[in-house]
Parts: structure tokens; sequence; C-alpha cells
């Protein structure tokens, strides 16, 4: 594998990281994620603009796809901060963050694809993974925690919305794309939804003081984040030109494995190697469906 792929995709996975752990320690997480996907977006135009003006206006179609791709990542910025308000870090981003097997369920289910025996083999260790990682030790006894805490733990449940939502918008840009200029599309959803969490904030949060607060107390995170969410895209990007798909798609999942250290790290939560064991699981198997034929 091309080892300037390899570098700029471990460098946006860590970004990837970085942003949620930044997330996980905000004071109204839903309103930093406003803030930082109305910068990310401010960050963006100038890319959009170039497009347009070096491929000509005729990229510019509007497709329904804009709309059905912008409802579930409205509901995935909701179901994002919640699990961080309720759960911790390295606890919710490995599940929320196991999308490719769930992707590969929905596209065999909707688009009709065909899966590999490798495909299948990655399925399994996300499960596998995501199962385990609610757990505090493999033992007997623990086995059946994780379906507990699906029924009793609101932090779990919120990160498995949020990773069916993951997967409901990544069909819907895979269709997209095909559809409309991959920029062009990555631009004019996000205002689509940054409209639709607005009116939903607006009813949840008031006349703004959680907004002003947070811009007060965390600018210089939300500033960072808003760099983080483009430059990081753009790095992946860039390593397209570099190297398979498949493979990059499979490597950037290390990311899982970044968030898990950074909290067990920095924000010194429990059960560190088991989360760290079953975070590398869920690494492998999303790697493996990456790379299956």
């Amino acid at each position: 594998m091309n080892e300037t792929a390899i570098f700029l995709v471990l460098l946006s996975a860590a970004m990837h990281a970085l942003r949620n752990f930044l997330t996980k320690k905000a004071l109204d997480k839903q309103s930093f994620i406003w803030w930082y996907e109305i910068f990310g977006l401010i960050f963006f135009t100038p890319v959009f603009v170039w497009v347009l003006v070096s491929k000509g206006t005729g990229v510019l179609i509007f497709s329904k796809m804009i709309f059905v791709s912008g409802v579930p990542h409205v509901l995935y910025w909701v179901f994002l901060a919640k699990s961080l308000e309720n759960g911790d870090l390295s606890l919710v981003y490995p599940i929320m963050r196991s999308s490719p097997a769930l992707v590969l369920v929905f596209s065999i289910a909707v688009l009709g694809e065909q899966v590999s025996s490798t495909g299948i083999a990655g399925i399994l260790l996300v499960a596998v993974g995501v199962y385990t990682i609610g757990m505090n030790r493999l033992s007997p006894a623990e086995l059946t925690r994780p379906i507990c805490a699906v029924r009793s733990d609101r932090a779990t449940r919120f990160a498995l919305l949020t990773l069916v939502m993951v997967a409901a918008y990544s069909l819907a840009d895979k269709i997209a794309v095909a559809e409309m200029h991959p920029v062009v599309f990555a631009y004019l959803y996000p205002w689509v939804s940054m409209a639709l969490f607005s009116l939903y904030l607006g009813n949840t949060k008031g006349a703004g003081g959680a907004f002003i607060r947070e811009w007060a107390c965390n600018k210089t995170g939300i500033l960072l984040c808003g760099v983080l969410s483009i430059f990081g895209y753009f790095l992946i990007l860039a390593a397209f030109t570099l190297e398979r798909m498949s493979y990059i798609v499979g490597l950037r999942q290390l990311s899982i494995v970044f968030a898990v250290l950074l909290g067990g790290h920095f924000l010194k939560e429990e059960n560190r190697l088991m989360r760290v064991v079953s975070s590398v699981v869920i690494f492998l198997g999303a790697y493996l469906i990456a790379i299956a034929d």
C-alpha cells in the first residue's frame, strides 16, 4: 500500500477521533456541533466556488438526494450529541463508527449487491467487537451485559441510533454521487441539514443562550473542529488518488482505535483494555469489509 496514502489516512482518522474528543468535552454538545458545522461550510465555500468556476455551472445539479441525505445527517448530529452526553467516548464512538457492516447489510437489502465470504467475515468481526465493547471483561457473567445495556443505557441506545443514521446517509450519499459532482453534493446537502438542525435547536434550546455560552467557552475548539472536518475530508480525497478506495475506506476506521485511546488516556474512562481490544476487532472487521470483492 502506498506509504503517502497510509500517512494521509492515518492523519485523517486521528482528526476525526480528535473532533469527537473535543465534542465530548463541550458544555452543550449540540450547540458545539452546530457551530463547527457552520464554520466547516464556510471553510468549504472556496472549494465549492472553485469547482463551479473550473467545471462550469453545469455541475450544479439539484437532486432530491440532497434532501434525502440531509435528513439522516440531522438525526445523526442529534443522536451523536446525545450519545456523547450520556456515555464514554471509548464506548459510544466505536459503536457509531461500525457503519461499514450496517452499510453492507443495507446495500445487500436495498441495492441488491452481492457479498463475498471476506465481507461476511468482516460483518461478523464488527458484530463481535460492538458486542464485547460494552463488557467489563471476557467472562460468562458479562455475556448478557450488552443486551441489558440496550434496554437500560441511554448512551448505548443513542450510539446504535447514530450508527443507523450513518448507514442511512452513507447509502444515500452513494446514490447521490452517481447523479452529481461529489464536491457540489458535499457542499449542498449540509445546508439542508443545517436548516433543519437549526429549527430543531431553536425549538429545544430557546433564545440562544446555549449557543452564546458554547462559543464564549469553546471558540478555539469549535474553529479547530471546523477546520478538521474539512481538512480531514480532503486528506481522504487525496489518498483516493494514490491508492484503491477500498483500502482507504478500511484503513480510515482506525479512528475507532484512536478515539478509544483518547477516551481512556485523557478522559480516564473505565475498561480501557477491553475497549481497546474490541475496537481493534471492529477495525479489522471494517477493513475486511472494505477490501472484500
